[in-house]
């Protein structure tokens, strides 16, 4: 399984972990995860030498034949963008329409791709292949404005140091669905994993791992 993130240093990949694992667990799968890069992750599935991604938008399957979406929403996400003019206000990505801003994105991150390609004015939009990559070229004046996952952007901007390089990060409004993805060649354990996930939502359990997963997060690395 491909996990776009590190479940050792991320609160909500931690939780996702938890609980896909314990789903797979109930069809008497073990699951083995490394983490990579989107684009990476999308590679690797498409080419079939992962099993499954961890999380993915609906519609992600429209331009990856391979992936097939397991139809149990597993949470509501969000993106936002960084800027360091303030004069830049957006609160949904179709408010890039008509603009003439210099608009960056994570290669790989989808559907974003293509949900910036239908609002973006052409030659406006431009696929980077690190967040880091997003903000530096922010500051140098190279961009306008960089859109990724609100607390991916924060979190990077405290581990740069850049708290007082006057980056503004906003939030958009449109909520993003995510789901589990298999390769096609799973695609008959689509309708048993969506079943045992609905179950396990009815039992309460999303709400509860989140809370034994926060207080993991929040003890003293010696407790």
């Amino acid at each position: 399984m491909a996990y776009t993130a590190d479940p050792a240093q991320s609160l909500t990949m931690a939780w996702y972990h938890k609980l896909i694992s314990e789903a797979f667990g109930r069809l008497g799968i073990t699951l083995e995860y490394g983490v990579y890069p989107p684009l990476r992750a999308t590679t690797l599935l498409t080419t079939g030498k992962i099993d499954v991604e961890g999380l993915r938008a609906a519609g992600y399957e429209d331009d990856n034949p391979n992936a097939v979406i397991v139809r149990e929403s597993i949470l509501t996400t969000k993106y936002g963008m960084a800027t360091i003019n303030p004069e830049i206000q957006l609160d949904r990505l179709s408010d890039l329409e008509g603009k003439s801003y210099r608009v960056e994105y994570l290669r790989g991150v989808e559907p974003l791709g293509d949900m910036l390609n239908d609002v973006v004015s052409e030659g406006y939009l431009f696929a980077i292949t690190s967040p880091e990559q997003g903000l530096h070229k922010l500051l140098a004046g190279r961009s306008d404005v960089f859109i990724d996952f609100p607390g991916r952007i924060s979190a990077l901007i405290e581990s740069l140091d850049l708290s007082l390089a006057g980056i503004h990060v906003n939030e958009f409004e449109d909520d993003i669905v995510v789901y589990p993805v298999l390769h096609r060649r799973h695609a008959d354990l689509a309708q048993p994993l969506q079943q045992v996930l609905s179950e396990m939502k009815a039992q309460g359990l999303f709400e509860q791992y989140m809370e034994e997963t926060r207080k993991v997060f929040l003890l003293p690395p010696d407790q």
